[in-house]
């Protein structure tokens, strides 16, 4: 099975790599559509209007590139779109002109501590034009010549897209398992996310909990998702779980969320601690999409799991990032690694309180009426308080028997009663 998901990958990698993914256009259309047609025909495409406001964000102008060029007076090319789609920056306005070097170069993008490497740059928000390109390449260029700039390019009233796939539960809690489509031509970062989302759409079976497999944008994607969801994330969000750069082998990594005790969190410690090569890390080193769903406004249990992190890899947003540095065993081993998460999440029960501040035991017969010092130091009285006070959505029965020290069994007795006066009920 392995090999033949290593294949199935591999195939994907070599045909969604090139496509030209940003915000919006026809990269992100085009690549939805391929994982629509050749991997899951489930997966729904959904599109956001531009202008539309989400918080204080809008979600922006579609954008549309034809041909982005560079080339010196003599005719010789030195940026070309075509050739690689880093070579030009992100969201880059048309532009048809003769520039002198000192006209250009603000407009050049590089990375001298990298001096083989086209940068990855964007220019979302903000009207800009530009190209990126080698530091070496750089150094050559004549100051003493003229430059033909020429991107063909435009900025539209379209739409944002993206995609999802349901695997429907017993419940409509559910799991989202999300990635981002947003990035070209970058291996580990972007295409690894993606590349594990397409693969879990098949490997994943029917549970107990509905799955969503999400991918968006990242940023204004996640954040248009959540404006739209919101009700339904608090309701129904059992945990959620970003993929970003998985493709690259390293410890499994856990971008906690940013109070680091939601259920999300809670269930991949308790996985992550199985394997030797796994760290926690905190929501202060945070970079995707784990800074909108797992942020403390929101309040959701949510996290992000990676392998060779955003920003902790020489590679990282530059044309070095390709598909000679992905690891096809790697992504496998974070789809397994999310089922074993997914396993543990439907095996144990999570409850939810149904009343506020403590109830009054004696009322219920759950505990004595005489306040002796006997009475308040008994064991089983503790246990009861404690699973009333304790008792939320970020903790099933293993991590409530933890802090009780209690067993299960015992935790599980005590919850029927509670459930029984209506002062708990079953989150599923």
């Amino acid at each position: 099975m392995q090999s033949n998901y290593k294949k199935l990958l591999k195939k994907w990698a070599k045909d969604l790599f090139p496509m030209n993914r940003s915000l919006t256009g026809e990269g992100n259309r085009q690549t939805i559509r391929y994982i629509k047609k050749n991997i899951n025909p489930r997966f729904i495409i959904k599109k956001a209007k531009s202008g539309e406001k989400v918080y204080s964000w809008k979600v922006p102008k579609e954008w549309k590139i034809e041909t982005a060029t560079l080339k010196d007076e003599h005719g010789n090319l030195i940026c070309d779109f075509k050739r690689n789609n880093l070579e030009v920056l992100g969201y880059s306005s048309p532009i048809n002109k003769t520039l002198t070097y000192n006209e250009l170069k603000s407009h050049l993008y590089t990375l001298p501590d990298l001096p083989d490497a086209i940068p990855y740059v964007t220019s979302y928000y903000k009207k800009d034009w530009g190209f990126c390109l080698s530091y070496k390449k750089f150094l050559k260029l004549n100051k003493k010549i003229k430059y033909d700039v020429l991107i063909k390019s435009k900025l539209f009233n379209g739409y944002m897209n993206y995609s999802e796939l349901v695997i429907p539960g017993k419940s409509k809690k559910e799991i989202i398992i999300s990635s981002y489509i947003c990035h070209p031509s970058m291996a580990n970062n972007e295409l690894s996310g993606m590349l594990a989302i397409s693969l879990l759409s098949n490997m994943l079976k029917k549970s107990k909990y509905s799955i969503r497999l999400l991918l968006i944008p990242e940023t204004i994607g996640a954040i248009y998702y959540i404006n739209k969801n919101i009700d339904k994330l608090k309701k129904n969000l059992v945990a959620g779980f970003n993929l970003s750069c998985v493709g690259i082998n390293a410890p499994y990594t856990l971008i906690s969320s940013a109070n680091e005790n939601t259920y999300a969190d809670i269930i991949i410690n308790r996985i992550g601690k199985k394997y030797k090569n796994f760290k926690k890390i905190s929501f202060l080193n945070r970079g995707s999409n784990e800074r909108q769903f797992g942020c403390q406004n929101l309040d959701i249990p949510f996290v992000t799991i990676t392998r060779k992190k955003f920003g902790e890899y020489k590679q990282y947003h530059t044309s070095m990032d390709n598909l000679k540095i992905l690891n096809f065993n790697t992504i496998i081993e974070t789809c397994n690694f999310i089922k074993k998460a997914i396993k543990e999440i439907n095996k144990n029960l999570i409850f939810e309180k149904q009343t506020i501040c403590e109830p009054h035991w004696s009322k219920y017969n759950l505990v004595s009426s005489k306040a002796t010092l006997k009475n308040m130091l008994n064991r089983n009285r503790h246990i009861i308080s404690h699973i009333a006070a304790l008792t939320n959505k970020n903790h099933d029965i293993i991590t409530l028997s933890n802090k009780i020290s209690a067993s299960p069994k015992k935790i599980l007795k005590v919850i029927k009663i509670l459930k029984k006066h209506k002062i708990l009920k079953q989150f599923i």
